[in-house]
């Protein structure tokens, strides 16, 4: 059976020469547990923030974001920084996180063990994502995630749901 989950579209172009304009992970996250498109994850970050861009939000305007789309979730930092391969067993199973590591911030779901961001914007196994050596600095439990769970989540064995 096929997965279907949310993946936020590219960023509309700006002009009609086809320039793309760049994708920020922050609002990438954002569009992505929210269920909303890229553009409409940026404006609102643009808008919190109150600056033209959305490079380099915080974890207050991740947050803000979020609860203005609909979204509740809670920050919580680590007591000690971790690489995002020794992180990702600690996850509680049937969640789904935005991860802040360095520079750069993921949407983790434990209900299937994915990952998605802007510089790889189709769902993959968490094992194969590129950030695996990048220090984990807080995470962002999603409380009400407006991201569809897969189909066949029930299936997957028990060990793996009970990794955490």
């Amino acid at each position: 059976m096929k997965m279907t989950k949310h993946n936020p579209e590219e960023r509309e172009l700006m002009y009609d020469n086809m320039v793309k304009r760049t994708t920020w992970c922050g609002p990438f996250a954002i569009a992505t547990v929210c269920g909303t498109k890229y553009e409409t994850a940026y404006r609102t970050v643009r808008a919190i923030r109150g600056k033209r861009h959305a490079k380099g939000v915080t974890a207050t305007d991740i947050k803000k974001s979020c609860t203005k789309l609909g979204v509740k979730g809670k920050w919580t930092n680590l007591p000690k920084r971790k690489k995002l391969a020794k992180f990702l067993p600690t996850l509680e199973a049937g969640k789904v996180y935005i991860v802040e590591v360095t520079r750069h911030v993921i949407v983790v779901d434990t209900r299937d063990y994915t990952t998605i961001d802007n510089q790889n914007p189709n769902w993959t196994a968490v094992e194969s994502t590129k950030h695996l050596r990048k220090l984990v600095h807080r995470v962002f439990e999603i409380e009400n995630p407006k991201l569809s769970a897969p189909a066949d989540y029930w299936l997957f064995p028990l060990e793996m749901m009970m990794a955490a």
